[in-house]
């Protein structure tokens, strides 16, 4: 199983995240109704391959209720320094995912065909704001978004 669906699942199974200060806000299509998240998450990852990442998840339901949809986007770690500007999918590790429970109470992810995330994030203090914007198969909507979060300790 790929690592970043095995994290992804562990946090949402567990509810490992304590809520951190912030938020984490989409829409469709820049209709004029926003979600909120009601779990969102900052976190800097090693992973067992050696890539060491800034992963952001956030979701609504759960796994109980069999209502779980969230997003989640990752970032290469680079180093201390202060990170502003605008990414796209595959630039610097940036990969962008949804997933969500199916009918049968699977849970299923689904990488995006395109996306873009502006970020400002302080690796030091740990806040991060930015926007974001990601096109997925035809059959899944295109969300656009705002969040401002400070990561978890490690």
């Amino acid at each position: 199983m790929d690592t970043n669906l095995e994290r992804l699942l562990a946090a949402t199974t567990q509810n490992a995240y304590p809520a951190p200060p912030g938020t984490f806000r989409w829409r469709f299509d820049s209709g004029p109704a926003w979600t909120e998240a009601t779990t969102a998450s900052l976190q800097l990852f090693n992973s067992p391959f050696g890539r060491v990442y800034w992963a952001w998840d956030a979701w609504i339901g759960s796994h109980e209720t069999k209502d779980l949809f969230l997003y989640s986007f990752t970032l290469d770690y680079t180093d201390e320094n202060v990170i502003e500007k605008k990414f796209s999918l595959g630039e610097q590790g940036l990969t962008f995912s949804h997933c969500y429970m199916t009918s049968n109470g699977g849970f299923t992810c689904r990488d995006a065909l395109s996306a873009s995330v502006s970020i400002k994030l302080d690796p030091t203090s740990g806040i991060s704001t930015g926007n974001f914007e990601a096109t997925f198969s035809s059959n899944l909507k295109s969300p656009n978004g705002v969040f401002n979060l400070t990561s978890n300790p490690s």
